[in-house]
């Protein structure tokens, strides 16, 4: 199932919307966090292994547990949470077919023993996620109550069944209207008495009655990822403070929600320096100290969809200072700009939502290792500066069916140990490629983050591997390696060893030894609408790849980017044995009729060049070549 979401456009079964024209958003984000990009050629600069990652010194002293603001309360007291992703915000903009409700995207209905198991794996709070759009009906005025549009009491009740649930766990609970922002919010024109205001109004009067008697642990966000179609007068930034002032107003004005804490969010829940500094004047200026801010960070967008960055710590460009920019130092730009902006303001600030966009756009899009530093890093700083900070999940990190596990073991105990330590892991990649016989050990540094190693299970120090402490390197030695390599039942091609590492905090790290040749690709004929090329990976992994036309750089992006998107553009599986390019590469203007030649780049440093003819709507791919060729 897709996530329904990217850094640019939220997509879900009945289409796309965006965020606003792709380039501006790229760059807008981009400058925001203190990114300029450099050129293409440069942007590969830094080793995939051996090299310690970027030193980001960000001023996150943990925040005491007394004398905070109950803003900052609240955010500490979230801690790690959980969204209950595509479940009550799913559904169907198709009117011809029936609402199938919380099933509409194809979990099944929530069940109390999954959030249970929520719970158990150790998340304290909970983001459920509702989009009112065709739950509610338009009575043409508005009836005693004051309400013209009525949500459906039949859903309320449901939704609120959840909800409740959840509080009888101890949870805390983060209620928003959420897919209405870009179904019909974003139509509004900004002024009062517009169609969609009432809406937003009247959904506002009857949620804040429906849940005025629920403890304190139930917050209100006002609205999801707020757009909107125009940019100009008012601004979408006008549009915003006008929505956030009625949906407090209307909150405070039923009893029982005096002390109810009101989430706001900037425009398209972005983190930048300019959105968080005007809410937080726009909070200070309502003299309430039971309002928060909410984010969202799925960046950095070039490392988080795979355009080509797969490293947590592979440089990116050069901020506006010089510097190497990493998707780690982004992170840390980020938590830096709540902490200046929000948090030392006495606001507290939860990032609703955070994830990698390609997590479950297919297995060969994220390096596991890399997508591992990722939570790590970003729970370590949440952590740190008594940040709530909730997953994203639309049924594909935890099971909706039972026994509600990990669909990934390894992302699981990573996720779970991020939220008490910080764990250790591989300074490089989580997986070495091996060729031939060993003549020498393998050094493995080590980033251990204040933890100690302990030992490679079922591995003898000493023989199979020695531990230099002064270097906090593991090396394996040649003769364990030549054992691998030589054993009986060894692939000729494929997975060696999985190792497992273990430290004295944290969760043990995979390292994956795998023996790898020269990849190759065979002719293949298929049509702009896409051509998928039989593979022979020969142990390898894609890495990244790019397309020329006449000399110049062609596909979506390339306008500013060298590379193509990961299960966008392109696709691998290496189980079928098969390479596609897709349509949406192939779509873009940039690629005319004419030979285009692809570069597909291997993780064990290898590439392989492959030419194919367009010509009106058919693709024809030849043999592939060694890129040193």
């Amino acid at each position: 199932m897709k996530r329904f979401r990217s850094f640019i456009t939220k997509t879900c079964k009945t289409g796309t919307t965006g965020w606003g024209p792709a380039l501006t958003a790229v760059t807008t984000a981009l400058t925001a966090m203190g990114l300029v990009l450099a050129p293409a050629a440069s942007a590969d600069t830094q080793p995939r292994s051996g090299i310690a990652p970027e030193n980001v010194t960000v001023s996150t002293t943990t925040l005491p547990k007394t004398g905070l603001t109950p803003s900052l309360r609240f955010a500490r007291e979230m801690g790690r949470g959980w969204n209950l992703g595509n479940s009550f915000d799913a559904v169907d903009t198709n009117w011809s077919s029936p609402d199938q409700g919380e099933q509409a995207w194809g979990n099944p209905k929530v069940t109390p023993d999954l959030l249970k198991a929520v719970k158990d794996k150790g998340y304290t709070s909970i983001r459920i996620p509702m989009t009112v759009y065709r739950r509610y009906q338009d009575l043409g005025s508005a009836n005693k109550d004051g309400y013209r549009y009525l949500i459906n009491q039949d859903w309320l009740n449901r939704y609120r069944q959840v909800v409740d649930q959840a509080t009888g766990l101890g949870m805390h609970v983060l209620i928003n209207i959420h897919h209405d922002s870009w179904i019909w919010l974003k139509q509004w024109n900004g002024q009062v008495g517009a169609k969609e205001e009432v809406m937003f109004s009247d959904f506002w009067k009857q949620l804040a009655r429906t849940f005025a008697d629920e403890p304190d642990k139930v917050a209100f966000e006002t609205i999801n990822e707020p757009q909107f179609n125009t940019w100009d007068y008012p601004s979408a930034q006008e549009k915003l403070d006008r929505l956030n002032t009625e949906a407090r107003s209307i909150i405070r004005s039923v009893p029982g929600n005096e002390h109810r804490m009101i989430v706001m969010p900037t425009p398209s829940t972005t983190p930048s320096d300019e959105y968080t500094r005007h809410l937080a004047s726009l909070i200070r200026g309502f003299n309430d100290p039971y309002l928060a801010a909410t984010v969202h960070y799925y960046s950095e967008w070039l490392y988080s969809a795979n355009l080509g960055i797969t490293g947590f710590d592979e440089r990116i460009g050069t901020d506006n200072q010089g510097r190497p920019t990493t998707a780690r130092t982004s992170a840390a730009s980020t938590f830096k700009t709540i902490q200046d902006n929000l948090t030392s303001q006495g606001i507290g600030t939860v990032i609703g939502e955070y994830g990698l966009l390609g997590y479950d756009t297919g297995s060969d899009v994220l390096q596991k290792g890399e997508e591992l530093k990722y939570y790590d890093y970003m729970n370590q700083m949440a952590r740190q500066g008594g940040i709530g900070l909730m997953l994203w999940d639309n049924g594909s990190m935890i099971s909706r069916q039972a026994p509600y596990g990990w669909k990934s073991a390894r992302i699981g105990s990573e996720l779970q140990a991020a939220m008490d330590a910080v764990s250790s892991y591989a300074t490089g990649s989580d997986t070495v490629y091996l060729a031939s016989k060993a003549q020498s050990g393998l050094a493995i540094p080590l980033t251990l983050n204040g933890n100690s190693f302990n030992s490679i299970k079922g591995l003898k120090a000493g023989s199979d591997y020695t531990y230099d402490a002064s270097s906090q390197t593991v090396t394996l030695t040649a003769s364990y390696l030549n054992r691998i390599l030589s054993a009986p039942k060894a692939p000729a091609y494929g997975q060696l060893a999985d190792l497992t590492f273990t430290f004295t905090a944290g969760a043990d790290w995979h390292e994956y030894l795998v023996r790898a040749g020269q990849a190759t690709s065979s002719p293949a004929v298929g049509q702009r609408s896409g051509i998928t090329l039989p593979m022979d990976y020969a142990g390898n992994a894609v890495r990244r790849v790019s397309a020329k036309e006449y000399g110049r750089a062609v596909g979506p992006n390339s306008s500013w980017w060298s590379y193509l998107q990961a299960g966008s553009a392109f696709s691998s599986d290496r189980r079928a044995g098969t390479f596609t390019l897709n349509g949406n590469f192939f779509s873009d203007p940039s690629v005319t009729d004419g030979t285009v030649e692809v570069t597909i780049e291997f993780f064990n440093g290898s590439s392989i060049i492959v030419p194919m003819t367009i010509s009106s709507g058919s693709v024809q791919a030849g043999a592939s070549r060694p890129a040193d060729q």
